[in-house]
């Protein structure tokens, strides 16, 4: 839904008061300019301002399907926007201002929360059990299969305001611009992401500390038993986190010559980090050698590094972005552009303030490990006595935001009027890139004294990618167009969590340089291409032009074909359930051993998707030697077709008739592969990627 409101005022030397805006035309328009840049109006005389207000409102309702049906969710997300716009113009120049306060819920629900505490009723007992919100069937994790999993009851709601102003002015061969925004966040949210705990079971009961063979059952069995080797828990109650942030820029288009253009442009962002409006929120103080750590609140002073900031985190403002940019036509057919940009990812502040709020003493966090002389069990587990410190998250106080480094260079020939040649490079440099890593370990493989498993974050990672686009496309002419892409491309990186919060953590804490590797989204090749044609019947078309019932039928339609070809992206040989990692406080951080020889087969299998016997499960408390990302993920094959009609019913009425197909040949494309060690079902294809599917959408304009 979609509510506007236009009240436009105008006044200039041509037109009577109060009349409709300058027939000038604005920036970029084709108005009464008469040759001067950018359609200015002749003189750039008068005053107009037009205010535009809408009130905006979408609802989406999605369900989270479980293969234990009581165990899907429904979640049901909510947005409402009211942005204003007032531009104003004066002589020559515009003023944009635009303020913008957006609301957005999303809340999700069980089968069991506020209903049923069915843990409970299992003899299962754990923190936070006594709020309905939190009741429901805790998370399962096992060495050999996959486990049960539901996703928590949950409320968050999103607040943001934001003002923006932008000023824009033509001089000669210049247009200037400036302008800023300010942005207020608001986020509201329960901290229960893993509020019935979750419990992992490895076997190590059952087969009496040995290691396990794959398929053993003997996970299982430690279940049956209700001996789990980790359990882990975080609940708390309600966050109110607060940010502001601010950013500021310049730009001139310089239109040097008829030949050459420049864009250049310089922009400051500020972006604070949150702030927890009750101060509920909790870091770790941290010793450079991890051998002591120590809780610190908001405003408090660590033992180790002094005050801390009421945010927890030291404000990163050294974010200076320049932005340059070129175009020069060479020749009359042919076009050379470039440009080099900067650019700051401050989206990582949010879920790093989530997990700050939910920390010890204002939310329970768990993460227990037991052993053979001391095992855990399933009722009792995450009633545990606490060490002193029970955080398990902290994150470097100096952290900083990571930096994207852009540069891209293209040349462009038009061979004919319809026919054009393109070829493109792109590079992308990352640095300050999040690295997750579990440090828990101090000497002789033992918890620092006092301290649970904890993850910490930091901004030391790196990135690289080049990439290379060749492409021919042809304009629509003759009732059809169409083009072909190919692009090579290649990814390393050595941060384990691109964007913070995210679930890979480092193998080996004291060695990060292993973690340097092909990145997970990096594919080597792809291909895509699209042809459009206008179906030869109908008015004005080859057949069926005199009109008649056919005509009426099948006449002006159109039909869009696209294929894409892609090689895989990479995928990481783990072991679940292993000691070291689980004593660490994570799971599957763990790599294989590579053995040598071909990973990749020449004909892969359902069975047996890549070479299994190039693996093996590290010795007890070694590290793999196996890199991350090695084995060639499945690639794909797709074809999709869109038909298309416009029915004109008169005056303003038309009716539009879609008839879109996915996976047009109903090609059978894999996706999911098991890369689990110790897994039964190890180097096997688990899932394939959606069957055709077709979509018919009538659409009616008045």
């Amino acid at each position: 839904m979609s509510i506007r409101v236009t009240q436009s005022l105008s006044r200039t030397a041509d037109q009577p008061q109060n009349g409709p805006v300058g027939r000038g035309g604005g920036f970029g328009g084709g108005g009464r300019g008469g040759g001067r840049p950018f359609g200015w109006p002749d003189g750039g005389r008068g005053t107009s301002a037009v205010l535009n207000a809408q009130v905006q409102y979408r609802r989406t309702d999605a369900q989270g399907l479980n293969v234990f049906p009581n165990l899907g969710s429904d979640t049901t997300n909510t947005n409402i926007s009211a942005p204003i716009t007032l531009n104003v113009r004066h002589g020559r120049s515009i003023q944009n201002l635009t303020v913008n306060l957006t609301r957005a819920t999303v809340e999700t629900t069980n089968a069991f929360a506020n209903a049923e505490n069915v843990a409970a009723l299992a003899g299962i007992e754990y923190p936070g059990s006594t709020d309905p919100l939190n009741w429901g069937v805790p998370n399962l994790s096992f060495t050999g299969f996959t486990g049960a999993r539901t996703a928590p009851a949950s409320l968050r709601s999103e607040n943001r305001l934001t003002a923006s102003y932008a000023w824009i002015h033509p001089a000669a061969k210049h247009l200037l611009r400036m302008g800023g925004d300010y942005r207020l966040d608001r986020s509201d949210a329960t901290i229960n992401g893993n509020s019935r705990g979750s419990f992992t079971f490895t076997g190590v009961y059952a087969s009496d500390g040995t290691p396990i063979p794959a398929g053993s059952g003997a996970d299982f069995a430690d279940f049956l038993l209700g001996l789990p080797q980790q359990a882990t828990l975080q609940v708390g109650g309600r966050s109110q986190l607060r940010q502001h942030a601010i950013d500021a820029y310049v730009e001139d288009n310089w239109q040097k010559g008829p030949k050459l253009t420049f864009n250049l442009g310089l922009r400051y962002e500020l972006a604070r980090p949150y702030v927890e409006l009750n101060h509920r929120m909790a870091n770790l103080d941290v010793t450079p050698g991890f051998t002591a750590v120590a809780p610190v609140l908001p405003g408090g002073v660590g033992p180790y590094s002094g005050a801390f900031p009421t945010a927890l985190l030291n404000t990163d403002a050294n974010n200076l972005g320049p932005r340059l940019g070129f175009a020069y036509r060479a020749r009359p057919t042919t076009i050379l552009r470039g440009g080099y940009g900067i650019t700051y990812t401050s989206g990582s502040y949010a879920s790093i303030a989530r997990q700050l709020a939910g920390q010890p003493p204002f939310a329970e966090t768990e993460t227990v490990t037991g052993t053979d002389s001391a095992p855990l069990t399933l009722a009792e587990a995450l009633l545990s006595p606490a060490p002193a410190t029970t955080n398990n998250w902290g994150v470097d106080r100096d952290y900083t935001l990571g930096m994207t480094q852009t540069w891209n260079a293209t040349i462009t020939n038009n061979v004919t009027n319809n026919w054009l040649l393109q070829a493109g490079y792109t590079g992308i440099k990352g640095t300050d890139l999040d690295i997750l890593r579990a440090p828990a370990l101090g000497r002789g493989a033992a918890l620092i004294p006092g301290t649970q498993a904890f993850i910490w974050e930091s901004s030391g990672g790196r990135s690289i990618m080049n990439a290379a686009t060749f492409q021919v496309r042809r304009r629509l002419a003759g009732g059809y167009s169409g083009g072909m892409s190919y692009t090579i491309a290649r990814a390393l990186d050595n941060a384990s969590s691109l964007g913070a919060g995210g679930p890979v953590v480092a193998q080996n804490d004291k060695d990060l340089g292993a973690e340097w590797a092909r990145s997970s989204f990096d594919r080597r090749h792809q291909i895509s291409g699209n042809v459009y044609v206008e179906l030869p019947w109908g008015p004005n078309r080859h057949w069926l032009k005199n009109g008649g019932t056919l005509a009426a039928l099948f006449g002006e339609w159109s039909a869009q074909l696209t294929v894409t070809l892609q090689s895989g992206t990479p995928l990481t040989a783990r072991v679940l359930g292993a000691a070291g990692d689980l004593l660490r406080g994570v799971n599957g951080s763990l790599r294989g051993n590579y053995a040598g020889g071909p990973i990749s087969l020449s004909d892969p299998t359902v069975d047996e998707f890549f070479n299994v016997t190039a693996f093996s499960v590290p010795a007890p408390g070694q590290f793999g030697d196996s890199s991350r990302n090695v084995i060639p993920g499945p690639g794909a094959r797709q074809l999709n077709g869109l038909f298309q009609r416009d029915v004109r019913l008169g005056s303003t009425r038309s009716l539009t008739l879609q008839i879109n197909a996915i996976n047009l040949l109903n090609t059978v494309q894999w996706a999911a592969v098991d890369t689990n060690i110790n897994s039964p079902t190890f180097g096997q294809v688990l899932s394939a990627r959606p069957m055709r599917t077709m979509t018919v959408t009538a659409r009616f304009r008045f």
